[in-house]
């Protein structure tokens, strides 16, 4: 019943969604959401406009005019999230079911004590499974999926894991961890790679072997000691039926290790085909759409004055255009938020983004956290988000000897160097206005620290822009959001060390029952059918 009937309505919501993206391409409403620096500050979104709310491209006669957004787009972008802690231990979700193919107790439970450490990524719980010496095969299936005509199925979570493995190649394991997705309601499953799924960061990290009685053998799978909690995300593959998915370790017949804990779900699609069509604002003083709080200040970037100056840029990264985005590879690997890097897309609109490109979407800039576009804005730096353009325009650009771009140059020497990526740009609207940044990446510091350098803009005060970091679900520090950017100054961006967990003398994954929690309705990215 419900799919004829998203059959029928189908050429009314294209009809509906065309006529809406046509009225946004004329027509903008500004609501902007004045702020000041602030650690997990939540505000709204902001679109860019000229002096009379419409969108004026003085820079289509010298270069590309961007591509339309397809439309229909997405009409209801959707989330899910899911981190344990209002559950009582050993208590699983109602719906979520752990089993043991093979081998003895305990099955998949949630624990708030216990190794491999700390015992949670959001205190106080995370799901646990060990690791024993013995042949096994455990299995947690949890959240079922119903995509039928969504698409753009982003999965993010933390996982800790000490895995039995080999001590002299670093290829190989012994014990393991698989995410594996079924497509007909949980009666069968496979990889989530063989199933079309692929990982963009935080994948699988060896090669399971063959010779030791594994259920996995000659699998990838994670093994090994990740060294506290790691960020894994996944592209989940398209599913017209009801699917689910299902996290499984096992351990092969002989040594065993601390086991592996899952925590920090958060899911992303989009409901409808096709990507995003901006949507019109109803009114200057519409309500943002909730955002979920930020989570503890461990791991957080702080933000402090620095002295430092633009470095210029000398090597050209070839970006010259509007809402576009250049991939780059940086000289050595730059950590953020505990993840390391070895490139970058350098943005016309003043952002690295790391892990997506979310171009063209320069003039959807908004207040941290930046909600998804095309992907989730996880993992990047926020320079000075707004509607620049890196074309060659001779009016704004003779600014400059080597012109409008993006440049980089390298400072120092190895094991200490610093990446500089600085931004030669001109106002999308008004090539007269002009702006210079940079953002300064260093190798091997301790607090995985960058700057952000400010040097003299003219910009006429239409929509202000945006700068901070953002980095998994939930983590970000904003530095500003639409009020003036700062004139010929430097910040330097540092992540505040988190404190060391006190370890448990009992490493088991059972708790004294608390109090009963609050009742909380059961998570799932789609209702299922009855």
């Amino acid at each position: 019943m419900t799919a004829n009937l998203k059959r029928t309505m189908r050429p009314t919501r294209l009809r509906i969604f065309c006529s809406l993206f046509f009225i946004v391409a004329v027509v903008a409403l500004l609501g902007p959401i004045s702020c000041s620096r602030a650690i997990g500050q939540r505000s709204g979104e902001s679109t860019s406009e000229d002096g009379h709310g419409n969108r004026v491209d003085l820079l289509r006669a010298s270069g590309p005019t961007p591509s339309p957004l397809p439309c229909p787009g997405c009409w209801n972008p959707s989330t899910a999230s899911e981190n344990f802690d209002w559950l009582t231990p050993p208590a699983l979700p109602p719906d979520w079911l752990a089993t043991n193919a093979l081998g003895p107790p305990p099955l998949w439970v949630t624990s708030d004590s216990g190794r491999p450490m700390p015992p949670a990524d959001t205190a106080p719980n995370a799901l646990f499974i060990d690791d024993p010496a013995v042949a096994s095969d455990k299995r947690l299936d949890g959240w079922f999926l119903d995509f039928f005509e969504d698409c753009c199925v982003r999965l993010t979570f933390r996982h800790n894991f000490n895995l039995e493995a080999s001590d002299v190649d670093s290829n190989l394991g012994f014990d393991g961890g698989v995410l594996e997705i079924s497509t007909d309601g949980g009666n069968t499953f496979e990889d989530i790679l063989s199933a079309g799924g692929s990982f963009v960061m935080g994948g699988y990290n060896r090669t399971i072997a063959t010779d030791r009685g594994s259920p996995i053998a000659g699998r990838q799978a994670w093994s090994g000691n990740s060294n506290g909690y790691i960020t894994t995300v996944v592209n989940v593959p398209t599913i017209q039926k009801q699917g689910r998915l299902r996290w499984r370790m096992a351990s092969d017949t002989s040594g065993g290790n601390e086991g592996w804990r899952v925590d920090s779900l958060y899911m992303t699609w989009c409901v409808g085909m096709g990507t995003p069509c901006p949507s019109p604002t109803p009114s200057p003083t519409a309500t943002p759409t909730p955002t979920p709080p930020p989570r503890a200040s461990c791991p957080q970037y702080t933000i402090t004055e620095g002295a430092g100056t633009i470095v210029p840029g000398s090597t050209d990264t070839g970006n010259h255009c509007v809402w576009c985005s250049t991939l780059i590879t940086l000289p050595f690997p730059f950590v953020l938020y505990n993840q390391a890097f070895n490139a970058v897309n350098v943005t016309s609109s003043g952002r690295l983004a790391f892990v997506c490109d979310n171009e063209p979407d320069g003039y959807r800039e908004r207040c941290l956290p930046a909600s998804p576009y095309n992907c989730g804005y996880d993992f990047t730096i926020f320079a000075l988000w707004y509607e620049w353009g890196t074309l060659t325009y001779p009016e704004g650009c003779s600014t400059w000897a080597n012109g409008c771009g993006i440049f980089t140059s390298i400072s120092g020497t190895a094991p200490n160097r610093v990446f500089n990526i600085e931004w030669h740009v001109i106002d999308r609207k008004d090539s007269i206005q002009t702006g210079n940044f940079e953002v300064r990446l260093y190798e091997n510091d301790p607090n995985q620290r960058f700057d952000v350098v400010y040097g003299h803009s003219q910009k006429k005060p239409f929509t202000p822009p945006v700068a901070g970091v953002q980095g998994p679900p939930e983590f970000f520090t904003q530095d500003f959001c639409n009020v003036p950017a700062p004139q010929n100054s430097s910040l330097i961006y540092q992540l505040e060390p988190c404190a060391t967990p006190t370890p448990t003398p009992t490493p088991t994954a059972t708790a004294t029952p608390r109090a009963t929690p609050r009742q909380r309705p059961i998570p799932h990215p789609r209702p299922l059918p009855p």
